[in-house]
């Protein structure tokens, strides 16, 4: 069972509970692909841009921002083999480019002053611990609280806009109980068509969001004891789902992953045994009842190392085929 859940986790399973399974209980890890990248690096120019002086933030600084954000981490495991070309990754920057010039006729860095970049909120609601990342939270001329999200992608006709907002309000809602303030305005930036999306909200609506994040909550709860995650179609599954060549929607013969569950539940619990245990100076301070009293932590060490290649030999069985 997961301890912690983010509102895009929550967003994961109300889309399809498989994929979400997949994800954070079968730790089937998603590889960086070229639209994740491009997206990790424009929200890095974008707070690098509002880390400087006002008048340091020209569009040339803001594009070389973004070549110097990609220049850091382009030689990384996850992305070094992102481009089968110079001449792709070319292309590919340029796409890049072109998104943080249409921020630039959204705002003017010049004259804006963020609160905060990058604020990690978490807070606890009955018994779910809920915590993520804020891109951006600014204040208004009058002190209200705008909680801000930058997006790569294209914005949704405005009838189908609110649903995009259920993140943010999650993050409202952690911040009005971290600090007593309701935020005013939620704002989704996005950056491939120069669109500015707005909602105001005020404590019903995050009263309600309270009610169905509780709710998915539940479900998910659910799901773990009753080892029933049903994958969903969705509008996202043609093109958008990487899991798809090991969803059982679309392969008759997909791959069972339970044992993956099974093995990244048993590594957490000895990974909590050996925390346990290392609280204790001298393992004979352990109580005579503990359970923990006469194992060894390098037995237990040698458990995950056991656990860990053969959850590793699994992926490798379940990654060749999402390669295909």
């Amino acid at each position: 069972m997961i301890k912690n859940l983010s509102p895009s986790r929550a967003s994961q399973f109300k889309t399809c509970p498989k994929q979400f399974k997949f994800s954070n209980v079968d730790k089937i890890k998603e590889p960086t692909n070229l639209v994740q990248a491009k997206g990790t690096t424009v929200h890095q120019a974008l707070e690098d841009l509002y880390d400087l002086p006002s008048n340091e933030r020209t569009p040339e600084v803001l594009y070389n921002l973004f070549r110097k954000a990609w220049s850091n981490v382009r030689g990384n495991d996850e992305h070094v083999n992102l481009f089968e070309s110079l001449d792709d990754e070319r292309e590919w920057g340029q796409e890049g480019l072109n998104l943080l010039h249409n921020y630039l006729k959204l705002e003017n860095p010049q004259k804006l002053e963020p609160l905060e970049q990058e604020r990690w909120v978490r807070g606890s609601i009955e018994d779910l611990n809920l915590r993520g990342i804020l891109d951006r939270m600014d204040e208004d001329k009058d002190g209200n609280l705008i909680i801000v999200d930058y997006k790569s992608g294209k914005a949704p006709m405005a009838k189908y806009k609110e649903p995009r907002f259920f993140a943010l309000k999650l993050y409202a809602l952690l911040i009005r109980d971290e600090i007593g303030i309701t935020p005013k305005e939620l704002k989704l930036i996005y950056l491939k068509n120069s669109t500015i999306h707005t909602l105001n909200i005020d404590d019903k609506m995050l009263d309600e969001a309270k009610i169905e994040i509780l709710s998915i909550w539940d479900e998910i709860k659910k799901a773990f004891k009753e080892n029933n995650f049903p994958a969903v179609k969705n509008g996202l599954c043609k093109d958008w789902c990487y899991y798809k060549p090991i969803c059982p929607l679309f392969n008759k013969e997909a791959p069972d992953t339970d044992e993956l569950k099974n093995i990244v539940e048993k590594i957490a619990e000895t990974e909590e045994n050996i925390e346990a245990i290392s609280m204790f100076e001298n393992q004979d301070d352990l109580p005579d009842s503990s359970p923990l009293k006469n194992i060894k932590i390098s037995d237990l060490e040698i458990d995950i190392t056991l656990l860990k290649n053969k959850q590793d030999k699994i992926l490798k069985e379940i990654t060749s085929l999402l390669g295909k």
